[in-house]
């Protein structure tokens, strides 16, 4: 392993290791509900039906996430082609965040109370 694959391997991995530890922070918050990000604020608590399970499935949105992360370096590290090496780790940040969005909408319709308006 060459010096720009170890920095590489420390970079990617500082930065899946934060995803993961939102994921856990978000998956202990019993209270209030979570943000899905910082752009967006998050419900209030009169607007969520169980919040203990909307934090719990985002919690899990964003370790899903670090995971991603962490295996698109190591797959691109065992690629022969540097194309393909950059390719798996860039996939690994870019490819999972639609889904992300998507399965947040999804728990937005599923968590929201109906004499609630949209969230």
């Amino acid at each position: 392993m060459n010096a720009a694959a170890v920095m590489g391997l420390v970079i990617q991995s500082i930065v899946a290791g934060i995803m993961v530890i939102i994921g856990i922070f978000q998956m202990s918050q019993k209270e209030d509900p979570v943000g899905f990000y910082n752009m967006i604020e998050p419900p209030k608590k009169d607007e969520i039906r169980d919040v203990v399970q909307w934090n719990k499935k985002h919690g899990i949105l964003w370790i899903v996430y670090g995971i991603c992360i962490e295996c698109g370096f190591w797959l691109g590290y065992v690629m022969p082609v540097d194309a393909l090496e950059l390719a798996f780790m860039m996939g690994g940040v870019l490819v999972p965040l639609p889904f992300m969005i998507i399965r947040h909408r999804k728990l937005e319709k599923e968590y929201q109370r109906s004499e609630v308006g949209h969230l």
